[in-house]
């Protein structure tokens, strides 16, 4: 899929009246930093000078009576949600969930389009997104639709369903994770990873992992044992990094890398491998794609959903197809 090149102009948008009537923005107070903060209320003014309603939450809760609302009505509804790939993972399992209420379908009616203001923005930046006031205006009078699969991990420790809109893993960079979410305070930043890494490198010694290939009949169609697994709805991943190229995120399948090496060695290959891109060609890296799988391990290991620690194995991962409905940059 081609991407779509958003607009270079940073000027006031001048569009006829859009035919959207209503915009819920989502964000946190803590949402942003510097220059980015102005955003939020720069957008507001823009929607306040057109036909548009526009509302500003900062409460989750609120979307599911505004979408049902609207969603009974008829009315035309948009879900800006402004934060990292959290907030948007946030509306998406929200509005699925409002749309499953008054629909048979399996899919969400009511569109998102991401406002960038996290550390990573995973999936902002892969389609296109930008943060400035005019090009998110700009995207919910003239974007197109774009329909995306929604992954789900379901934590067998805690009967937790958890969304994923990109990815999760299993392994080092999990651990990674958790050691920052134990001790992180404040905006994290992507130097707020180098201690962490630095500390699970001393420590983590790669206990085996078991992915369990699952069919749409619920049958193990494989099983592989590895040290690091990783799972991908779209390809996305922190720091600029491609580990998973192949991704397609409306296919109905997920994409499933799994690192056999169980060493220190074996990991700091990896990590030089997915920095230089030579990773996929290690006769230890399989690849393959699923339905469903299943993650298991006899040691206490950890997951991360979407660059979020999540909790500890054993999990199954799903997924629903064309589940959440974006908009995407409109094409100069």
């Amino acid at each position: 899929m081609n991407l779509p090149r958003p607009e270079s102009s940073s000027t006031v948008p001048n569009h006829p009246s859009p035919v959207r009537r209503r915009v819920v923005v989502l964000t946190s107070p803590k949402a942003g930093s510097g220059a980015n903060r102005t955003q939020i209320p720069r957008l507001m003014d823009l929607l306040a000078a057109t036909p548009i309603e526009a509302a500003l939450t900062h409460d989750p809760s609120d979307l599911d009576h505004l979408s049902a609302e609207a969603l009974a009505s008829g009315e035309s509804i948009v879900v800006v949600a402004a934060g990292g790939d959290g907030t948007v993972t946030l509306a998406a399992s929200k509005l699925l969930a409002a749309s499953n209420k008054l629909s048979s379908v399996d899919q969400a009616l009511i569109p998102i389009v991401p406002m960038p203001l996290g550390t990573e923005n995973l999936l902002a930046r892969h389609f296109g997104h930008r943060v400035e006031a005019e090009h998110v205006f700009n995207t919910i009078v003239a974007g197109t639709q774009q329909s995306i699969d929604l992954g789900s991990v379901r934590s067998s420790a805690n009967s937790r369903v958890r969304p994923m809109l990109t990815m999760a893993t299993c392994g080092f960079d999990a651990e990674v994770v958790r050691n920052l979410h134990l001790r992180r305070s404040g905006h994290i930043r992507r130097s707020s990873y180098l201690v962490p890494i630095t500390r699970v490198l001393r420590q983590y010694r790669f206990p085996e992992l078991t992915i369990e290939a699952v069919s749409d009949h619920g049958e193990v169609e494989r099983e592989i044992r590895c040290g690091w697994a990783m799972v991908y709805n779209l390809p996305c991943y922190g720091g600029g990094l491609t580990i998973e190229p192949d991704a397609i995120g409306d296919d109905g399948l997920l994409d499933v890398i799994a690192f056999q090496g169980r060493s220190i060695a074996s990991g700091l290959r990896y990590v030089a491998g997915i920095k230089t891109g030579r990773h996929l060609k290690f006769a230890d890296t399989i690849r393959f794609r699923a339905p469903a799988v299943r993650i298991h391990a006899t040691d206490r290991v950890h997951f991360q959903v979407d660059g979020d620690y999540a909790g500890r194995l054993p999990i199954e991962i799903g997924v629903r197809p064309k589940a959440v409905k974006l908009l995407l940059p409109p094409v100069n």
